[in-house]
């Protein structure tokens, strides 16, 4: 279990809410510039949604997914909704009901190498969502805006009015996803592709680190309520996790080192896998993989490669780094941008307050960000918005018990408005 996430989520929620009371969190844009950027990106998303409840993305091809970005962006900021939450409230109940009629069922019961991945044995449901052909990027959106729509009520009847999922559970339908992801895994038929996942969810079997990182958020935010997988999973997830690192630089690489393709969006997933699977972070593939993103950490976005203004590749650094070293951490990322985070905090810069600075400085008036290549606005605002928020990723370690998660997040997010209250530019 990564070392990180160890304690006990309940334990921490209530020390988290002491400590709110009684200490002030140092940032580098103010906590106003922040709260405004934050209230902004809200209202700028919730101007954007469709009457049917989707967010449009590259002329309708991947509404899914930039829908459950979207959903899931608002839902970690819920904390801001004020004197809008009636209005929020609505546009998220759309949204997941948008994405539950949309989804897809199917009936699994092994992989490709003949193992078994339902609990119990037999057969089982399996649910995903088509994305135009890229089903687990779409399906990796998804689940987690599910998951924390859902949050501390997995027995609760979700919302869905057509489709295989009507009358399901929340918890059914989280471990309905983790059946797909299981049944979809690729296996020691694929050589050294074992472990990971590609582009399409039960219609073939194939591995990347771009898609496999959505297969590993899933499941974690899947287990929040409730879901299993199979323990062959991580055993074959930490192959493919080795093959895709490059052992030189520790950068995560697009279908291993020799693909060419070795870069920050990668890095970052193969961070959070690492997490998953129970690497601490003094384990010697975690270190490798933090020391290439603080050697390449000012790196500009530009294609597949670079890290500011790419993000894709940002959303993945931030899971990367806040499930394994914390929003607080000073010592592992120290090659910061120039300008101490924008002078406004002295020494107390770390590499969260650089994004923070980056992120409000360049944000639109409208509240959006302009995004770039093939992450364009809707999705790339829904991406920027959980980093400027501060969003705790779970890392799959354990399962709250009922009411848990929502009671971290609300302490979570009560401590970030208690502190902000507080600071103000020096």
């Amino acid at each position: 279990m990564n070392t990180k996430k160890s304690i006990t989520k309940l334990a921490l929620a209530v020390t988290l809410v002491c400590a709110a009371f009684g200490t002030s969190s140092a940032q580098a844009a103010t906590d106003a510039e922040i709260v405004t950027a934050i209230d902004k990106s809200l209202a700028y998303l919730h101007a954007q949604q469709q009457a049917g409840g989707n967010w449009s993305y590259w002329g309708g091809t991947y509404d899914d997914a930039a829908t459950g970005a979207a959903a899931y962006a608002m839902l970690t900021q819920k904390s801001h909704w004020g004197s809008n939450a009636a209005a929020y409230q609505a546009d998220v109940d759309k949204a997941i009901r948008f994405l539950l009629n949309n989804a897809l069922g199917a009936t699994v019961s092994t992989r490709n190498d003949a193992v078994n991945i339902c609990p119990g044995g037999g057969s089982c449901a399996a649910a995903y969502w088509y994305g135009n052909g890229e089903s687990s990027y779409t399906t990796g959106l998804i689940a987690p805006a599910i998951a924390l729509y859902a949050a501390g009520n997995p027995a609760g009847v979700s919302s869905a009015t057509s489709g295989p999922l009507v009358g399901k559970t929340w918890g059914d339908i989280a471990q309905s996803i983790n059946n797909t992801w299981a049944a979809s895994q690729s296996t020691a038929n694929q050589g050294a592709l074992i472990g990971g996942w590609r582009y399409g969810l039960n219609d073939g079997y194939d591995s990347d680190m771009s898609t496999t990182q959505w297969g590993i958020i899933s499941l974690a935010y899947d287990k929040t309520l409730g879901a299993s997988q199979p323990a062959i999973l991580n055993t074959d997830l930490a192959k493919w996790l080795a093959f895709a690192q490059d052992p030189t630089s520790g950068a995560g690489c697009y279908q291993g080192p020799g693909s060419g393709l070795c870069d920050h969006a990668d890095t970052g997933g193969l961070l959070v896998g690492l997490g998953l699977i129970g690497k601490p972070v003094s384990d010697g593939a975690v270190q490798k993989a933090l020391s290439f993103v603080n050697s390449n950490w000012r790196d500009a976005g530009s294609g597949w490669y670079g890290n500011f203004g790419h993000p894709y590749a940002m959303w993945s650094i931030y899971k990367g780094l806040e499930t394994n070293i914390g929003l607080t951490d000073t010592a592992t990322i120290t090659n910061l941008r120039p300008g101490d985070c924008g002078g406004d905090r002295g020494t107390d810069c770390n590499w969260w307050q650089d994004y923070n600075e980056w992120l409000v400085s360049n944000q639109r008036t409208d509240g959006s960000w302009a995004g770039a290549d093939y992450w364009t606005d809707p999705l790339a605002t829904a991406f920027y918005l959980p980093i400027l928020g501060g969003t705790v990723i779970p890392d799959g370690g354990d399962t709250p018990e009922p009411g848990t998660l929502a009671l971290l997040a609300g302490a979570l997010l009560g401590m970030r408005s208690l502190r902000r209250k507080g600071n103000t530019r020096s």
